[in-house]
């Protein structure tokens, strides 16, 4: 077994990938958790919900926080221990939960291009008041799952 010098975790490998764009506009990293759950990020999407699985948060200090190249808010999970997944969260959540000692992970991680337009444009914000109402139904899920 290989050591990734941080106790718990195992080696992380990036490749390089060809998505859209010129240069490419996204990698594939794989990561490989060890030390059993909690993993340390949060799940949001899947199909049922018409968007890709995303990483939406990663907890400071957490498994998948200490990675030599840690997991990030935006990755997309396609491989969850070695099956590429369909792209429905509950398949995801089925996968992650039966994962006893190690998670291998490849997320597909975009390229991020930051345009910051030469002048900052000036905006007034103007107070709103908002009324918001929420409905209780047993048939409504949550988008995100933490792990």
């Amino acid at each position: 077994m290989e050591s990734g010098g941080r106790a718990g975790l195992q080696h992380q490998r990036r490749r390089a990938a060809g998505g859209g764009g010129e240069g490419g506009g996204w990698v594939l990293v794989e990561a490989r958790l060890q030390g059993g759950a909690p993993w340390g990020f949060t799940l949001q999407g899947g199909l049922e919900h018409g968007e890709p699985l995303i990483i939406s948060k990663v907890e400071e200090g957490g498994k998948a926080d200490r990675l030599e190249q840690p997991l990030l808010v935006g990755d997309e999970i396609i491989v969850i221990n070695d099956v590429e997944l369909t792209g429905y969260r509950q398949e995801a959540i089925a996968l992650v939960k039966g994962s006893y000692k190690t998670l291998q992970l490849t997320v597909r991680r975009y390229k991020q291009q930051h345009l910051k337009p030469e002048t900052e444009p000036q905006t007034q914000l103007l107070p709103v008041k908002l009324q918001i109402q929420y409905e209780d139904s047993a048939s409504s899920f949550g988008t995100q799952c933490s792990f």
